[in-house]
């Protein structure tokens, strides 16, 4: 494909955000881990690194002009690059058009608190309460990409019992604007908290052209725990154009971002842009308008907008009331705490089916009455917790399953139990998955193919939707012509 137009086009900037100015003095804490590179060092010393060890001691480094040199794991810490260069790279061209961080004037905490390991949350609010107490940061939005930590992403659960949100809880308090990814499949269930400003993805097709953007398969929406609907907004989460980065070589003149963690680093630019071109902005309003302004998708169950920066800026600048989309209004918080299986709620069903499951007291044959609950939360808990077939006669059920359910997330399930104890007779049954719309599926037929490498063609797996059909014509012409 062509290369895609500059994020700023793709959110509604009309012109490129200014280098020198866009988010300048607006703080910035990226909770994530980090690998040093020449692409950052023009920050200097508006970037810190601070890494929380775990007997709770802080190490604030300059890492703008640290040697990459020695990393043990050059991979680790690519995420945590990619999302401080899709705030702040310097200006380049590609095909006459410049592409520029959304706020590369900003200060930037990169801070890693050890997430994935015992004693995470504890580290976390250690390490937030140390850097809002550090002067002259200013810091107004902290980034959240990975917020439910260890959780189990499909067993629900009300949001406070998060070690993120608990140790976010001082900083939210004091009005930060906490932004956060909503995540990328529909595997899992849990969601972020109402008080955290939670963005979803679209498929903007790498192009400024509002016609042209589509949903993106798979997105995952719905209540969390609380009974609150969740993304609250949109952003672009495929090809999102960076200077090369990558640890491995490749003949590509720029790196890409993707995913839901790009969707919320896009937002986080734009919120620290209006920060500081508008400072009688708080967290409130701004998210406030950001949704009110944006644009929402035609005929889309996911009633999340897209965001409009340009709408926002001419709301501000002109004093003028636009046309209002859908907001993402919130359901009724769930106020129970002895949640029913009979109950006519699917979130009240889920908790429930949720705390069946971790004290291991239901049954597989109640787990398979559940697989046909008319919530697909429910169906996803029950699924999921069958981990595989136990028997012929179960894995049959599942292929079936795989082929007759309709939402995303729990087919992933079936496909994901059936790749356990798969054999290579079954490729035939594997192979026209391939072009499944739901990345779970893709994956694991991916995984499929790759055990017998030998034997069969392999399928290249791809984030794009519109090159689902290209990467799975290999496999799929194997299957009809497996001699050639």
């Amino acid at each position: 494909m062509a290369f895609p137009d500059p994020t700023w086009a793709r959110v509604g900037f009309i012109e490129p955000p200014d280098f020198h100015n866009s988010g300048k003095n607006i703080g910035i804490v990226i909770i994530d881990k980090m690998k040093p590179h020449h692409t950052i060092r023009h920050l200097g010393d508006r970037i810190k690194y601070v890494t929380v060890q775990n007997d709770l001691t802080i190490k604030c480094n300059n890492i703008a002009f640290q040697s990459s040199e020695g990393e043990v794991d050059e991979e680790v810490g690519e995420h945590g690059l990619m999302t401080i260069l899709t705030l702040s790279h310097e200006p380049f061209s590609l095909e006459g058009k410049t592409h520029i961080g959304l706020s590369p004037a900003a200060n930037f905490i990169v801070l890693d608190h050890g997430a994935f390991r015992e004693g995470e949350g504890e580290r976390l609010k250690y390490g937030i309460d140390w850097v809002l107490k550090q002067p002259n940061w200013n810091i107004k939005i902290i980034l959240c990409t990975g917020w439910h930590a260890s959780d189990n992403p499909v067993l629900l659960q009300k949001t406070h019992k998060n070690s993120t949100v608990q140790a976010l809880h001082s900083a939210e308090q004091r009005g930060l604007m906490v932004i956060c990814s909503n995540g990328n499949t529909r595997l899992g269930n849990i969601m972020p908290p109402i008080e955290y400003f939670t963005v979803g993805g679209f498929n903007d097709r790498g192009k400024a052209e509002r016609h042209l953007h589509l949903p993106y398969p798979d997105e995952p929406f719905g209540k969390n725990g609380d009974g609150h609907f969740r993304p609250d907004i949109l952003a672009p989460r495929v090809y999102l154009t960076l200077p090369f980065c990558e640890s491995k070589e490749r003949e590509e003149q720029v790196s890409y971002y993707w995913e839901t963690s790009g969707a919320a680093t896009l937002v986080t630019g734009i919120a620290a842009y209006l920060f500081s071109k508008y400072p009688e902005l708080d967290s409130t309003n701004l998210r406030s308008k950001l949704i009110e302004y944006a644009d929402p998708i035609e005929d889309y169950k996911n009633n999340a907008p897209r965001i409009n920066v340009g709408n926002v800026i001419h709301s501000l600048e002109m004093q003028v009331n636009l046309k209002k989309a859908n907001q993402c209004l919130s359901s009724v918080r769930i106020a129970g705490h002895d949640h029913s299986i009979e109950s006519s709620d699917d979130i009240e069903r889920g908790l429930a089916l949720s705390k069946l499951v971790q004290q291991q007291i239901v049954t597989r044959q109640e787990l398979w009455k559940y697989t046909e609950d008319e919530s697909d939360v429910v169906r996803k808990i029950a699924v999921y917790a069958l981990a595989k077939p136990e028997d012929e006669c179960e894995r049959r059920l599942y292929w079936k399953r795989l082929s007759e359910e309709s939402e995303g997330g729990v087919r992933g399930w079936y496909a994901h139990g059936l790749l356990q104890n798969a054999n290579e007779s079954e490729v035939s049954k594997w192979v026209p998955f391939s072009t499944d719309s739901n990345w779970a599926v893709r994956w694991s037929v991916s995984e499929y193919l790759t055990r017998y490498v030998e034997y069969f063609p392999q399928l290249e797996k791809t984030h794009d939707p519109d090159l689902i059909q290209e990467k799975a014509s290999k496999v799929l012409q194997w299957l009809k012509n497996p001699m050639v």
